[in-house]
């Protein structure tokens, strides 16, 4: 999002120029369904339209694609702008995230007789328009879906993991099995292996699929790859302790085995030490 603002910020007075001269021609002084339908042939990025009278009270409906919203009406939009800064027959705003859809827009304010008439541009679209930026609809829509594909089989995943895990120790002390150390310990794996899966998955879907309105920082966050790398850990180390505790019990003769798993275990536990102090610091100077 950062570089759509970037690339806006460049050519903004071209961007502007052709909207302002585009209103002009089309003489839009009205918010109606079909003034909004005339605008959005010429601009596909048009995502709302609603007029609001000289106070700034909204006295249409919300317009867009397949949307007509009567509710709005009567609600004081006062909040959005300072009266000086829309004194002049049009004005544009800074790029901002829109609360309703996510994207990130610009509106356009047209002062006209009897009030304004707001028109919020999609910035995506409207750079795609002017090929500032390459169009890759097709494209984004199929990451988009396959993103949501495997954010949703992990979450499931995740679950079915927890779910396995408790079951199977329920089973267990229900049956008329002996209890033992590894009917202990491998619900405990699971449930950790369990929440490792279903964490990436929920950040998959956060970052990928759901609409970002928090922010457009796209500094690099390491919860996710930390709650995921100390669940591994964890399960590997529950694995190694395991091991160690049978061949105690049966064979010695395979505890290189288990010293190997821990040696394995305590390099990438180094090396993850290693790893948080400089990505705190990254952070820090960005």
């Amino acid at each position: 999002m950062q570089h759509l603002v970037q690339v806006y910020n460049e050519n903004a007075e071209l961007i502007e120029k052709f909207i302002i001269s585009t209103l002009n021609r089309l003489h839009i002084e009205a918010a109606t369904k079909k003034s909004f339908v005339k605008l959005h042939k010429t601009f596909a990025s048009l995502e709302l339209m609603y007029e609001c009278n000289k106070d700034l009270i909204q006295v249409s409906s919300n317009f867009g694609i397949g949307l007509d919203e009567a509710e709005q009406i009567g609600k004081d939009r006062g909040y959005l702008f300072d009266k000086k800064d829309i004194d002049k027959p049009y004005y544009i705003s800074e790029p901002y995230l829109s609360s309703a859809t996510g994207n990130l827009c610009l509106t356009v304010v047209h002062k006209h007789e009897n009030g304004y008439v707001f028109l919020d541009f999609r910035l995506r679209v409207l750079l795609e328009r002017f090929h500032l930026i390459e169009s890759k609809t097709v494209f984004r829509q199929m990451t988009k879906l396959s993103y949501s594909l495997i954010g949703g089989g992990l979450l499931a995943l995740g679950l079915f993991i927890t779910f396995y895990g408790l079951g199977s120790f329920v089973i267990y002390l229900f049956s008329q099995e002996k209890m033992s150390l590894e009917v202990v310990f491998k619900p405990v794996i699971a449930l950790t292996l369990g929440l490792a899966v279903f964490d990436l998955g929920k950040t998959i879907y956060e970052q990928e699929v759901l609409p970002k309105t928090q922010n457009i920082s796209e500094v690099f966050n390491p919860k996710s790859l930390v709650t995921f790398m100390s669940s591994i850990m964890i399960a590997l180390l529950i694995e190694a302790l395991l091991i160690v505790f049978k061949i105690s019990i049966s064979d010695y003769s395979d505890l290189p085995y288990a010293a190997m798993l821990i040696l394995a275990v305590s390099i990438l536990l180094f090396v993850f030490s290693r790893f948080m102090p400089s990505q705190k610091d990254a952070n820090k100077s960005s």
